[in-house]
């Protein structure tokens, strides 16, 4: 380092400290976008694991062949929310 004031001195520890603040910001948003990420990842996948498994429920109450897993897996909430209200209405109908 070449000799510096005292002012000189604590101008760049004092940008030394901003930037590793800053780091240290970014890093923590970071960890908590990714564990924000994890939770809604595993709240909607409890929601289609739901679905899914009303959905094979109703199908077999009414006879129907079972989805498989795999199956089910290429449609998003919205299908599968359909998927089982229609099964469900069929039940209802069969009721009747």
């Amino acid at each position: 380092m070449i000799s510096q004031t005292p002012e000189q001195l604590m101008l760049y520890n004092a940008r030394l400290k901003f930037q590793r603040d800053a780091e240290g910001r970014l890093q923590k948003a970071r960890e908590d976008g990714i564990r924000e990420g994890e939770a809604r990842g595993r709240e909607e996948g409890r929601q289609e694991g739901f679905l899914a498994g009303r959905i094979v429920l109703l199908q077999e109450l009414l006879g129907i062949r079972p989805s498989t897993a795999e199956e089910l897996v290429g449609y998003n909430d919205t299908q599968l929310h359909d998927m089982a209200e229609q099964l469900q209405h069929q039940l209802r109908s069969r009721g009747e």
